[in-house]
Order: structure tokens, then C-alpha cells, then sequence
């Protein structure tokens, strides 16, 4: 499956949906408070998609932290990891913080990088580690490579 749109996260969760994958979604209460989460700026359409059906849960990602929930504090808990940390780098207005891994590890987009972003990645497990790291170019085919 392709991963270059945003499209391609639609129908990766049709497909899930279709063959009865375990999934929750939100429901419109929800999405309006996750695009108040970013209030001056849009959410990238992919995330909106992929948070529409699968917002309260999905199996693949099970254990970690995404959903409705806890979204409004992840980008808190970023800020301490990297405090914590000593990181030199900050996360930015720019930045959305959308999943965090057991509290050690974290990944992000930017909110001006269109509706399919890059996802970038922290882990306080890597040695040395002086930047954030790219660690997909879209959305889409980051949340999708999680399934596979």
C-alpha cells in the first residue's frame, strides 16, 4: 500500500474495520477536542483520520499512549522526559506530540508540514543523542508500518 496521502490511512483503517480489527473511535465531541489541542493551527488531516477511528484504541497500540485519554498531556510529559534528559533540543508551538512508549520515548510532527507530516522521534535510550530523528516521512506510513 502506498503511503505518499493522506488517503492511504483511510483506507488502511477501512480495511481494518472491514475485517473486524479491534479498534475504538471517537466520536465527534472527541475530534473537536483534539483539534482544540492546537487551536491556532490544523491538525494534518491523516492525524485527524487515524484519531477519528481508531481515537480510544487500537489493538497494535496496545500499551502505548495516543488516545483520547491522555493526548492532552503527552506533550507535557515530553517537555519532562527532555528536561529530565538534559536534551539541548525543546519542542516548539509547531510541535504536536502525538504517542509516547512508556514514558522514555516519544514522537511528534510538525503541525506546518501538511496533511500527511514526517514523524520525528525521541528515546532517552539512545547514546549521544543531540537531535530529534526523522523516523518516517509521513504520517500514514508510520502509523501503518506499526501494524505491520
Amino acid at each position: 500500500m502506498s503511503s505518499s496521502n493522506s488517503g492511504d490511512i483511510k483506507v488502511f483503517l477501512l480495511t481494518l474495520e472491514k475485517n473486524s480489527y479491534p479498534m475504538s473511535a471517537c466520536n465527534e465531541d472527541d475530534i473537536t477536542k483534539l483539534k482544540n489541542l492546537s487551536p491556532t493551527q490544523k491538525l494534518p488531516l491523516t492525524y485527524v483520520e487515524f484519531m477519528s477511528k481508531a481515537g480510544n484504541g487500537i489493538h497494535f497500540l496496545k500499551g502505548t499512549h495516543y488516545t483520547m485519554k491522555v493526548i492532552s498531556e503527552l506533550k507535557e510529559w515530553a517537555v519532562e522526559l527532555l528536561d529530565e534528559n538534559n536534551f539541548s533540543r525543546k519542542l516548539t508551538n509547531n510541535q504536536f506530540v502525538f504517542m509516547m512508549h512508556q514514558g522514555y520515548m516519544f514522537w511528534y510532527f510538525n503541525l506546518d508540514e501538511g496533511d500527511n507530516p514526517p514523524v520525528y522521534h525521541y528515546d532517552e535510550c539512545i547514546d549521544n543523542l543531540t537531535e530529534f530523528r526523522k523516523v518516517s516521512d509521513t504520517l500514514s506510513e508510520f502509523l501503518m508500518s506499526w501494524y505491520d
